[in-house]
């Protein structure tokens, strides 16, 4: 079975578990261990379902929320983890940058052609070319702040 890597992807407000950036996770078969930072098990009980898939081979990133932000410090305290197989994590943590810029509104017609051209080696399994179709992406993103 694939090992599975998470991260922290972008954390809104303060994590209640202190889930902080650059924080890792690496899951192996059924068993967890933190790599950096906790392991806050209201977080993992979201991973099962995206971790299945990355270990079957059926996707190789994906992104969650965590659901238990909203018991203790309300839904604007949250975090959002990036999920990816080992063969691919460079990718899916470059694709999950570029995703937040695009949803920060950076995007452009050259970088969403890029992404687009990203997704499809993806899918056809060419991670390292899929890998500097996203970069080409993250060059064309609007500067912050314009």
């Amino acid at each position: 079975m694939t090992k599975v890597l998470a991260s922290p992807s972008r954390i809104f407000g303060v994590c209640p578990a202190g889930h902080q950036m650059g924080d890792e996770i690496v899951i192996e078969s059924t068993v967890v261990h933190a790599v950096k930072g906790p392991i806050c098990y209201v977080a993992l009980s979201a991973f099962t379902d995206q971790v299945t898939q990355i270990q079957r081979g059926e996707r190789v990133t994906s992104h969650l929320s965590c659901p238990g932000c909203c018991f203790d410090a309300g839904p604007e305290n949250r975090v959002v983890f990036i999920l990816g197989s080992p063969e691919a994590w460079s990718l899916a943590r470059k694709f999950s940058a570029y995703n937040w810029a695009r949803l920060d509104g950076r995007a452009t017609e050259s970088s969403a052609y890029y992404c687009d051209l990203c997704w499809q080696l993806t899918q056809a399994g060419d991670y390292a070319q899929a890998e500097q179709a996203i970069e080409q992406a993250i060059k064309h993103l609007q500067p912050v702040g314009q």
